[in-house]
C-alpha cells in the first residue's frame, strides 16, 4: 500500500498543476470580464491600469501576500483540529477502561465524537480564511478604488499559481520522503537510516507539514484565486458608484483615459 500511496502521491501532484492551471486561466478571464465591465459603465473613457502607480503597485504586494496569509490560516487549522482530535482519543483511553491496552472485553471508543470534532473543524476554521477571500477584494474597491482592486487581483494570482504548484509538489516530495525512508532505502555511512532513527522522525516531521501542504491549502489556492476574481466581477459597479471608481477615500487616480 505504502507503493501504491507513494505512486499516487506524485500522479496527484501532476493533476494539481492542471487545475491550478485551469484556475489561473478563469481568473485571468475573469479579471478581464472584471476590466470589461467596469470600463462600461463610463461612456467616455476606458478603464487604463497603469502598474507603475503607486496605489496600483502597493496593492499588487498586498495581494502577493493574501496567498501566503490564506495558507498560514488553513495551516493553522489543520493544527488546531489535530490537536482535538489528540485530546478526545487521550479522553477516551484515560476514560474508558481497556482500550488503551486491547482488553479483550474493553469498552467500545466513541466514534461519532471523533467525527463530530472533525466536521465542526472543518466548518468553523475556515471562516476566517474564507472571509478573508470574500472581503478583500470588497474592502479594497469600496475604500481605493478599482486601481486598487486591479494591483490586489493581479498580485494574488501571481503569487497564488506559484505557491500553490509548490505546495502541491513540495507536499507530495515530502510524504514520499517519509516512506522512502520507512522503507530502508537511506543509508548514512553503513548504517540504515529506518524507522526509530533521527532521520527517520525529521521526515515524519516533514509529513505531518506536507500532508495539509498538499491535501488542505494547495488545492484551497486554486478557490482563492478564483472566487476572489468573481467577487470582483459582481462589486464592480458598486466599486464605480464610489467616487467614479477611486474608492471611500477618493484617491487621486489616473483611472480613466479620454478616447
Amino acid at each position: 500500500t505504502d507503493a501504491l500511496d507513494a505512486a499516487g502521491n506524485t500522479t496527484a501532484a501532476i493533476g494539481k498543476g492542471f487545475a491550478i492551471g485551469s484556475a489561473a486561466l478563469v481568473s485571468l478571464a475573469l479579471f478581464g470580464g472584471f476590466i470589461a465591465r467596469v470600463s462600461g459603465d463610463v461612456s467616455e473613457g476606458q478603464v487604463v491600469i497603469n502598474v507603475l502607480r503607486p496605489t496600483t503597485f502597493s496593492f499588487l504586494f498586498i495581494g502577493a501576500m493574501l496567498p501566503y496569509w490564506f495558507t498560514a490560516l488553513c495551516m493553522k487549522s489543520v493544527g488546531t483540529a489535530a490537536m482535538s482530535m489528540v485530546k478526545e482519543v487521550e479522553r477516551q483511553f484515560r476514560e474508558i477502561p481497556g482500550l488503551l491496552d486491547g482488553t479483550p472485553g474493553h469498552g467500545e471508543p466513541d466514534h461519532s465524537q471523533c467525527i463530530k470534532i472533525s466536521t465542526d473543524a472543518s466548518l468553523r476554521e475556515m471562516v476566517l480564511p474564507g472571509l478573508l477571500v470574500i472581503f478583500s477584494p470588497i474592502i479594497t474597491g469600496a475604500f481605493f478604488g478599482v486601481e486598487c482592486v486591479c494591483g490586489l487581483l493581479v498580485g494574488s494570482l501571481t503569487s497564488g499559481v506559484q505557491l500553490a504548484i509548490s505546495q502541491a509538489n513540495t507536499g507530495g516530495a515530502w510524504d514520499n520522503a517519509k516512506k522512502y525512508v520507512e522503507k530502508g532505502c537511506v543509508k548514512v555511512g553503513n548504517e540504515v537510516q529506518g524507522k526509530g532513527t533521527d532521520l527517520h522522525k525529521a521526515a515524519v516531521v516533514g509529513d505531518t507539514v506536507g500532508d495539509p501542504l498538499k491535501d488542505t491549502s494547495g488545492p484551497a489556492l486554486n478557490i482563492l484565486m478564483k472566487l476572489q476574481a468573481i467577487i470582483s466581477l459582481v462589486f464592480a459597479d458598486f466599486f464605480v458608484s464610489v467616487n467614479r471608481g477611486q474608492g471611500f477615500f477618493n484617491l487621486n487616480s489616473a483611472l480613466w483615459s479620454k478616447h
